[in-house]
């Protein structure tokens, strides 16, 4: 920050030296309280886009056109039309800008700068996306607010930062025993605020029981990106770019005690704060409250402390306070307007403040936005929309011509269905002929229109297109539809190189620092642990832009492009330049233009998984059958010799065991007749002998009958 000498009117107002000349004096000597608010101070009143700027006015101005208020012209008893360019462009702009950025699967890509850091770029790419679009920042709802204020009030700013809030909580127990109050006496992180004890006889015995209210701090921590109005945001003048050498930019708004207290400043340090009676509304937030609330106003007082309001301004400052010679970038934290109270005050890596606007303009901070584009032509169009309708106000209510003294005027006032108007003769009465309406007329409206879609690139909606002018056939319109646009892909893509590539870079750089454990999060289908302290800050940031439906039609068809490509690349024979990766993220960028929220669940990335075996040759395959081929029919030789050769030796042998054979088969069937034969005469002998015995008892039986 340059400082300039103190005038004399600094001196009569008791500011400390602030100039050059006073700090050259005094080389290493660091700034006391009182000379940094009066710095502060300084900077504070003399910022660009503060109350009564240039700046604010057209900001106010453009939120006037937006709302269709009237013009400041109007004629009493005349048409007071207001024509909507200013909203027509920023409504028609605002869908095609939300389709580029949150159309796809997502916003923002980090790309590593190493390649050992692709994988933790990866998990960054699924953190921040996931965290940006969840409940506690609600993304979508910060780039509408971001974009919507650019297009009316040339910039847009929004704040990222790491909070902490320690929000109170109450919890009520009913019943509980003396062992159980006692354990939750011992949470140092709750306070008791009511505690009542009673006594209750149960099977005979008495026993305490205890009702406690406790109050706990809860404590909530997590990056936030915060949309600013641009009223609240201050910066220094000759301030062409927002970055973390920017002199001096700040954020000034009302806050409650209770806010501060939450933020973590101390309760009695702010109650004792004098109450400050600056104005509290700008003219940009006037007006575009001005439908909403009723004004002068006059807020009502508040009986308890903690409701009081107080000017906050968050001071982001480069200012050398320990005399080292370097000047740090600050965050000062201030109470009050006249009088400054320093709440905190600490060294800071980067500015948290992020700026975008659609028409950048060259060394200058503030652009131009849409609003300021069409404004003269609302204007125009606004009157001679007037004019027309006027017209036609007095060709169906036309004006008469009387004859004075021959007409009764006040029947002639009177106005009535089937009213009567005397007059003393036919003819005294007449109505006044008016001109026929200019076709020029219609015709400038028509032209203006031209004129405003030329300057913005937004074709009214419903609007023909001139046959002559293009081709017929759908890819004229097409072509013509695609130049119109290319304005506004311009504006997506300043939006994205500029503010939205700076603020997600920062929304990463506050997630590593403010890390503390390893997490997990939902990428591919399936929980991944990541630690964010190990991940490298300085990782590239990229901003997808084109990625909403309207582009998905032309992505696919340039998908396939390359996917012929590497057809071709396979049938030239160069395919081994094509790898694996290359052929997944081709599938996987498919997938996501087709609209698929994940791609994993059609294509496995190659590199978690381990590589087939290489496939053989077909020619070597055809060589190896061969050479097996020759091997066995060589074993089949050998071994068809080696048989007739066995055959050969044992052949002599094979006839003598083969004549033995048959003579022991000689000998073991003579064996078996003479056992056979041996066994007819026992058998013979054994039948005789039993008959004998028979005749010898039948005998003996006949003798005992006789006797």
């Amino acid at each position: 920050m340059s400082l300039e000498p103190m005038s004399s009117m600094d001196a009569d107002e008791g500011l400390p030296p602030m100039g050059l000349d006073a700090v050259r004096g005094e080389a290493g000597h660091p700034l006391d309280e009182i000379e940094v608010k009066g710095i502060l101070q300084r900077e504070i009143e003399d910022s660009l886009g503060g109350l009564g700027s240039q700046v604010s006015e057209e900001r106010r101005t453009a939120i006037r056109l937006f709302y269709g208020r009237p013009l400041g012209n109007e004629i009493k008893d005349r048409s007071q039309v207001v024509m909507m360019d200013v909203l027509e462009v920023i409504e028609w702009t605002m869908p095609s800008l939300m389709a580029m950025f949150t159309g796809g699967m997502r916003t923002v890509r980090y790309t590593p700068k190493r390649p050992d850091t692709q994988h933790a770029c990866d998990i960054a790419t699924a953190v921040v996306n996931d965290r940006f679009y969840s409940d506690d920042v609600k993304g979508f709802q910060v780039l509408y607010d971001w974009f919507k204020t650019c297009l009316m009030e040339k910039n847009g700013f929004v704040e990222t930062f790491y909070e902490e809030r320690h929000h109170p909580s109450w919890k009520s127990y009913t019943g509980l025993t003396d062992v159980e109050l006692m354990g939750l006496m011992d949470d140092e992180s709750a306070e008791p605020v009511a505690h009542e004890e009673y006594e209750e006889t149960i099977g005979g015995e008495t026993q305490t029981f205890h009702d406690l209210t406790m109050k706990k701090i809860k404590i909530e921590r997590g990056v936030k990106v915060e949309g600013i109005p641009p009223e609240e945001f201050l910066i220094a003048r000759r301030t062409i770019k927002l970055d973390d050498k920017t002199a001096f930019c700040g954020r000034r708004r009302k806050m409650t005690i209770s806010d501060l207290v939450e933020l973590g400043h101390d309760f009695e340090e702010v109650a004792n704060l004098p109450n400050d009676d600056s104005p509290e509304y700008s003219q940009g937030r006037t007006e575009r409250l001005s439908e909403d609330e009723t004004y002068p106003i006059s807020t009502a007082e508040r009986m308890d402390p903690a409701s009081r309001e107080l000017w906050v301004t968050d001071c982001i400052i480069r200012i050398d306070e320990d005399g080292d010679g370097y000047a740090e970038l600050r965050r000062i934290r201030v109470v009050g307007e006249q009088s400054l109270h320093i709440l905190s005050d600490e060294i800071i890596n980067r500015n948290p403040f992020s700026s975008i606007t659609p028409v950048p303009m060259p060394h200058k901070f503030f652009g131009q936005s849409l609003a300021d584009l069409v404004a003269d032509l609302q204007i125009i169009r606004s009157t001679i929309m007037r004019q027309i309708l006027d017209h036609l106000y007095l060709s169906t209510n036309p004006r008469l011509a009387v004859v004075e003294g021959q007409v009764n005027l006040d029947d002639l006032l009177t106005v009535r269905p089937g009213g009567l108007v005397r007059q003393r003769q036919i003819g005294m009465i007449e109505p006044i002929q008016l001109p026929n309406l200019p076709r020029e007329a219609f015709e400038a409206l028509t032209y203006l229109e031209e004129v405003r879609t030329n300057r913005t690139g937004i074709l009214a909606h419903g609007k023909e297109v001139d046959a002559s002018a293009i081709n017929s056939t759908a890819t004229g319109l097409a072509q013509l539809m695609a130049e119109k646009q290319q304005k506004i892909a311009l504006i997506g893509r300043i939006l994205a190189e500029t503010g939205l590539q700076d603020m997600f870079y920062k929304f990463l750089c506050e997630t590593i620092e403010n890390a503390t454990k390893a997490e997990q999060v939902h990428v591919a289908g399936e929980w991944v642990e990541y630690d964010a302290r190990e991940w490298d800050i300085d990782m590239g940031c990229e901003v997808e832009v084109g990625l909403g439906a309207a582009q998905a039609i032309e992505r696919l068809s340039n998908l396939d492009r390359v996917r012929d490509r590497m057809g071709e690349m396979d049938a030239s024979g160069l395919g081994y330049t094509v790898t694996p990766a290359n052929r997944y993220n081709l599938a996987r960028a498919t997938a996501e233009a087709a609209g698929f929220k994940n791609p994993d669940l059609f294509f496995t990335d190659p590199a978690s998984m381990e590589p087939p075996p290489p496939q053989p040759d077909p020619e070597m395959e055809k060589l190896q059958f061969e050479v097996e081929k020759s091997k066995a029919e060589m074993q089949l030789k050998a071994a068809q010799l080696d048989l007739d050769r066995f055959k050969e030796t044992n052949l002599v042998r094979h006839r003598a065991e083969e004549l033995a054979m048959n003579e022991r088969m000689k000998l073991a069937q003579i064996e078996s007749q003479r056992i056979i034969a041996l066994g007819q005469q026992e058998a013979t002998e054994e039948a005789a002998r039993i008959s004998a015995e028979a005749r010898e008892g039948e005998g003996a039986e006949t003798e005992e009958g006789e006797d």
